[in-house]
């Protein structure tokens, strides 16, 4: 039995730990300035839902589910269409991911209701609406044996634990495969600038730059399939 505790980050939201793991499930320097900055943001999903261009995520480390509430009510107060894939072996207790997205998020109780519905749903009524704008299919299994369709992605937020917990998450055969599901020039953003993840990067296909991070992270990598 895992136990999770609930953590106060330095921009004053929710970060989750699990006892297994020697890392939180957010920065510690700032749970929503993260997801804001790392994903929605360097993903250029934020600036497609501005646009008003339809857009399809995959996020790999689905966790709290709070990098997929933040661009769900993006989508919404855009009036864009969003469709999200989300990937996690292993859920947190719903009561915690619940209260978790109530700190976090403001004006976003229809999506946390729905969010929760699809988090507790038979798997055959999988994907859920959660908002006007969004369909969330959630896939909860082992990432590595799920398949994934190709070029289906404008964009993927890679938000797994690090190399050093979830190792092949970050090496060439699954960064390939997550390539394929990629649209041409499509984007993939994460947290790390770990030299060894950009060499895979490269040897999986993709070309990669590095850009400013949020509080606590000097740099982040964003990559683009050609």
């Amino acid at each position: 039995m895992r136990n999770y505790s609930l953590q106060t980050t330095a921009d004053g939201s929710m970060t989750l730990s699990r006892d297994d793991k020697q890392q939180t499930y957010h920065s510690r320097f700032g749970a929503v300035t993260e997801s804001n900055e790392v994903f929605l943001r360097n993903s250029n999903v934020q600036q497609r839902l501005e646009l008003q261009l339809p857009t399809s995520v995959l996020e790999i480390g689905f966790g709290t589910g709070l990098n997929f509430l933040l661009t769900a009510r993006c989508a919404r107060n855009n009036n864009c269409p969003l469709t999200y894939f989300g990937c996690e072996i292993l859920l947190p207790p719903v009561e915690i991911m619940q209260q978790l997205l109530a700190h976090n998020t403001q004006q976003c109780e229809m999506e946390i209701d729905r969010l929760v519905t699809a988090v507790t749903a038979p798997e055959s009524e999988n994907p859920t609406l959660i908002n006007d704008k969004t369909t969330l299919q959630l896939l909860v299994g082992d990432a590595l044996k799920i398949p994934l369709p190709e070029a289906a992605f404008h964009s993927i937020y890679l938000d797994a634990f690090s190399q050093s917990e979830d190792p092949y998450f970050w090496q060439p055969p699954f960064l390939k495969k997550l390539n394929q599901a990629l649209v041409c020039d499509g984007t993939l953003a994460t947290y790390s600038v770990n030299r060894q993840f950009r060499n895979a990067l490269e040897e999986a296909g993709f070309s990669w730059k590095k850009l400013p991070g949020p509080a606590g992270k000097r740099e982040v990598i964003v990559a683009t399939r050609h």
